[in-house]
């Protein structure tokens, strides 16, 4: 049957409307496409904002100050220089970050020195340190730094990880922690040399990491002159 005039007029119409309702879809699908196409903006003080890892610190169990007749090296780091005072430190942290290396490992910090590692701490979490210097406790932070070798380590180096630790978080111990770590110490003592130093910290390793027996029989062995 032949359509009439008012028909095809009909029809036409509805054609035009479809073709115009998929133009406009079209282009909407276009205009979405383009934005997810598009890099999302990124907050500039967000993307200069350094990505601060977390600090690792250790909790401080006893401490005792320690003065020595004669001077010696601190070795932990590359300036070696002389030193007659400091702190004799026992501090408590996971035992599976005390696990020794042959290769760099993250140094052990107290304030602006490095620690000088008595023992390793592996088993009982406990670590002895010998840190020298003339500090108060209650402004250093005790914490793991960055993977090195402390004997290449210069004072800017040691600044720069301790500036890096406080803007992580690192605190340093409190009063309460440092009065309970303290108890009973006092001036602490004088020893002649750093051997008799480190035998007072093998003691230290026997009461806090007894484990460690190699390394306390080693010590126990009379030195011979």
């Amino acid at each position: 049957m032949n359509s009439t005039p008012s028909s095809r007029g009909r029809l036409a119409s509805r054609r035009s409307r479809a073709l115009a309702i998929a133009s406009l879809v079209g282009a909407s699908a276009i205009v979405v496409a383009i934005a997810l196409s598009r890099p999302r903006a990124v907050d500039p003080a967000a993307a200069a904002a350094p990505r601060v890892p977390p600090v690792r610190q250790l909790e401080l169990v006893h401490a005792e100050p320690f003065r020595t007749e004669r001077p010696f090296r601190h070795v932990w780091r590359q300036e070696q220089p002389l030193v007659d005072r400091g702190w004799l430190l026992v501090l408590a942290g996971d035992p599976a970050q005390m696990v020794p290396r042959q290769t760099k490992e993250p140094v052990l910090f107290v304030g602006a020195q490095t620690a000088d590692r008595v023992n390793t701490g592996q088993d009982s979490g406990r670590i002895v340190a010998i840190v020298p210097g003339e500090f108060r406790l209650e402004d250093a932070p005790i914490f793991y730094g960055q993977a090195n070798l402390p004997e290449e380590l210069q004072q800017r180096h040691i600044d720069a990880e301790l500036a890096a630790a406080r803007a992580a978080g690192a605190q340093a111990p409190t009063a309460e922690a440092i009065a309970k770590a303290t108890a009973g110490v006092g001036q602490g003592r004088t020893f002649a040399t750093d051997y008799q130093l480190r035998r007072r910290a093998i003691d230290l390793v026997e009461q806090y990491s007894p484990g460690e027996k190699d390394l306390i029989a080693g010590w126990r062995v009379p030195l011979v002159k």
